[in-house]
C-alpha cells in the first residue's frame, strides 16, 4: 500500500500526538479510573515508536546522503 508524501512524512508526528493524547487522558482521569495504567502504557507505546520510525529515518536518510569534496585532489604516478 502506497501511503502519500505528506502523509508519510508526518507519520512520527502523528505517533508522537496520539501518546501524548494517550498521556494526558489518562493523566486527566487519574488514577482512580479503571484503565489509567493502560492508557499510561499506551501513551509510553506510542511515545517510543515516534521515536524509533524518526531514528530509523534518520539513519536511512544519512547513509543514503552523497558526501561532495570541496577540493579536487590529483593523485600522480611514481614516475621513473
Amino acid at each position: 500500500m502506497l501511503v502519500p508524501d505528506w502523509l508519510y512524512s508526518r507519520i512520527p508526528h502523528i505517533w508522537l500526538s496520539i501518546g501524548l493524547l494517550f498521556l494526558l487522558i489518562g493523566l486527566a482521569a487519574g488514577p482512580d479510573f479503571r484503565l489509567f495504567y493502560a492508557y499510561l502504557l499506551l501513551g509510553l507505546v506510542c511515545l517510543f515508536r515516534a521515536l524509533y520510525i524518526y531514528q530509523a529515518r534518520r539513519r536511512f536518510h544519512r547513509r543514503n546522503r552523497v558526501a561532495f569534496l570541496h577540493e579536487t585532489q590529483v593523485m600522480h604516478r611514481n614516475r621513473k
